[in-house]
């Protein structure tokens, strides 16, 4: 089953955080993983409009999050994410609702 991450982000140093994102957006191509929505300025439906970035992102399964996420080569540049940023990060299954 396809498994969607939902991060909710708060950038606290931009200039370091884009070095994060520089070196993170090429392993998701590598990898061939499915950004769905990057957005700065999400509005709220209902509740609060968040002074957050929302990221969305679509996984074959959970071991292929896994072996992105536990990769060397994303441990490597986590801290950065870390240093310049607080926030939280969801695995969702993926549904296939059908009525």
């Amino acid at each position: 089953m396809s498994k969607i991450m939902v991060a909710i982000i708060d950038i606290e140093n931009e200039e370091g955080y884009l070095e994060y994102q520089n070196s993170v957006l090429p392993m998701f191509v590598e990898m061939g993983i499915e950004v769905l929505a990057v957005d700065d300025t999400p509005k709220a439906i209902e509740g609060n409009t968040r002074d957050q970035r929302l990221v969305v992102i679509k996984f074959e399964d959970e071991e292929a999050f896994y072996n992105w996420y536990d990769s060397p080569e994303y441990q490597k540049i986590k801290p950065i994410r870390l240093e310049n940023s607080r926030g939280e990060v969801h695995l969702l299954d993926e549904q296939n609702l059908k009525f």
